[in-house]
């Protein structure tokens, strides 16, 4: 018996090694890392929100690619740099196949760092900093929602050509994020004669309190104050505002606003006029696809960064597919130059030169409460801005190409 019992284990060894390593990796799971935050200032923009349009994604693409399971698991990055990158290292090197979601710039500039180290593939939806395309960008890092030069130059250049939008006092997080947006709002109205007289920068995440910002701004005789930060915290500064009636003596401008602040606050926002990559309203493919999240979501709208996690998920997925192989040198040979169009992405693609993905944006009011025909249907669409409209012209970019 023990002769036969060694006789069959040897056999099957020797099947596996003749099976080699390939095919034990064939039957690995093809698997995501949603990078994200999920428990402070910026979950409710993405998020179990996030999460939930990834699954979404993976779901209706089949639930395999390449004939493996498709996963995806969501990493907290609290917000912080350093705990991004230990958490994107640990996640490549446990198998992961691309970093998603990595809302917040910090995060999602230390993330796009260790993908280039570790020739993976990370796809930005929710950090804005333009960086990501400038003066950062890598081979292995794509920014596919929106970014702080066309928040800049669709609000800021809107207010600056007014008679009252020339001076401007900036109040910023003090991350990647707020220094790139208040760079990119100072050379977005300087052709209009605006000019940012003076930016505080308060601690991130640790500001809730911004009375001494909003009674310096008040006091400093600027037209306009500039609201350069994101989610709960665009929410309490804003609030903050209206409570100190900064509004009465000055003009606001939110650099970024999402669904969900304004489902937090909407009498403090009405009548904002904010730029957007997406809304769940602005067509009937865009409906569609939300009204599916909102079974899901027990009746929440998504914001534009969660519809992007769904639309970079399934961008990404189809180029595996297309390739043969989740290698990112590969993934990005395929998507480069690409032209696309979903739900979210009008004009789509996917830009070569500085892996920057062009697509519509949009200029929307924030309506009143009195003007809202159904709940969460809180924008109007002003305007739709083109790419080449939105977006920083591959010619002026800071992209020192690598690759």
């Amino acid at each position: 018996m023990r002769n036969r019992v060694t006789a069959s284990f040897i056999a099957a060894a020797f099947l596996v090694l003749q099976a080699g390593p390939g095919r034990a990796a064939d039957e690995s799971p093809v698997k995501i890392a949603l990078i994200t935050d999920m428990s402070g200032a910026y979950a409710s923009l993405s998020g179990n929100g996030a999460l939930e349009a990834t699954k979404m994604a993976i779901e209706d693409f089949g639930g395999k690619v390449l004939g493996r399971t498709i996963t995806v698991t969501a990493l907290d990055h609290r917000n912080n740099a350093a705990d991004a990158a230990t958490k994107a290292r640990e996640a490549f090197d446990s198998g992961s196949d691309l970093a998603l979601d990595l809302t917040n710039s910090g995060a999602a500039l230390a993330v796009s760092a260790v993908a280039k180290e570790k020739k993976k593939l990370a796809i930005v939806t929710g950090g804005g900093s333009s960086d990501l395309t400038g003066v950062a960008c890598s081979k292995y890092t794509y920014h596919y929602a929106y970014d702080t030069y066309a928040l800049a130059h669709s609000t800021g250049a809107y207010i600056a050509k007014g008679p009252t939008g020339k001076t401007w006092y900036a109040i910023a997080a003090n991350y990647a994020f707020g220094k790139s947006m208040a760079n990119d709002f100072g050379e977005a109205i300087a052709p209009f004669g605006g000019k940012i007289v003076k930016t505080d920068m308060y601690p991130f995440p640790a500001t809730t309190d911004f009375s001494t910002y909003l009674l310096a701004a008040k006091a400093s005789g600027a037209q306009v104050l500039g609201l350069f930060n994101a989610g709960a915290d665009t929410v309490n500064s804003m609030k903050q505002a209206k409570q100190f009636a900064v509004d009465k003596s000055m003009k606001i401008a939110v650099g970024l606003l999402f669904l969900s602040d304004v489902d937090a606050l909407p009498d403090v926002f009405a009548d904002s006029r904010i730029t957007t990559s997406w809304y769940w309203n602005e067509d009937k493919t865009a409906r569609a696809w939300a009204d599916r999240y909102a079974k899901r979501m027990n009746g929440l709208r998504p914001t534009d960064v969660q519809a992007a996690d769904y639309s970079a998920t399934m961008q990404w997925l189809a180029a595996v597919k297309a390739v043969n192989s989740t290698d990112a040198d590969k993934v990005v040979g395929y998507l480069d130059g690409r032209k696309f169009n979903d739900f979210y992405a009008h004009n789509g693609e996917f830009r070569a030169s500085d892996h920057r993905v062009l697509h519509d944006m949009y200029v929307v009011q924030v309506l009143p409460k009195e003007d809202v025909k159904e709940p969460h249907a809180w924008f109007k669409i002003l305007q739709t801005m083109t790419a080449a409209q939105a977006f920083r012209p591959a010619t002026q970019t800071e992209c020192k190409k690598d690759w």
